[in-house]
């Protein structure tokens, strides 16, 4: 009877091991195909995050002037003004606002204040599709449109807040940046 009851526990102990054995196995399994997912899709950001990298990358060199001069910035409006078949005239003012340091040291962002006269809605849109053409460093911040008089027909006066980030090592050096 003794060697019976020590088969029987031992039996117990046996199924109560397998069983034990068993979940931690399915568990094991669970985790493993959670783990296998998991790293799937942290595959898939990363290709994703590679890929966002890569077209910042080409805006960014788009998107940053190599010059920041006021002289710069009054000629290129007025080629922009011209390249949109606006006529010169059109071109009341342009005002420095600010020139301030960005993030990297080399790096300042330059605000200025154009101030367009006797503009139509669709004169305006064919100078910002033309200064996003030739020039896409230029981002418009602001518009304010008022309209000069009444029987001036479709005219306003338009002035438009822009700014550009240059880089001012290239300036100040001469040089392409390191």
């Amino acid at each position: 009877m003794k060697g019976r009851a020590f088969g029987m526990i031992g039996l117990a102990i046996f199924v109560a091991s397998a069983t034990v054995l068993a979940i931690v196995f399915a568990r094991w399994r669970s985790a493993a195909d959670a783990f296998d997912r998991a790293n799937a899709e942290f595959m898939a950001v990363q290709q994703q995050v590679d890929d966002i990298l890569s077209l910042q990358a080409g805006l960014d060199t788009q998107r940053i002037a190599t010059a920041g001069s006021r002289a710069d910035a009054l000629a290129q409006m007025a080629d922009t003004l011209a390249a949109a078949g606006l006529p010169g005239s059109a071109m009341r003012s342009v005002e420095e606002q600010s020139d301030v340091a960005v993030g990297d040291a080399s790096l300042r962002r330059q605000t200025l204040r154009l101030s367009l006269t006797r503009t139509t809605p669709h004169d305006l849109g064919r100078f910002l599709a033309q200064l996003e053409r030739t020039h896409p460093e230029w981002g418009v911040f602001r518009i304010k449109f008022a309209r000069p008089r009444r029987g001036d027909g479709n005219h306003y006066e338009v002035v438009l807040t822009l700014a550009r980030v240059y880089d001012s090592y290239v300036r100040s050096q001469g040089v392409s940046r390191p």
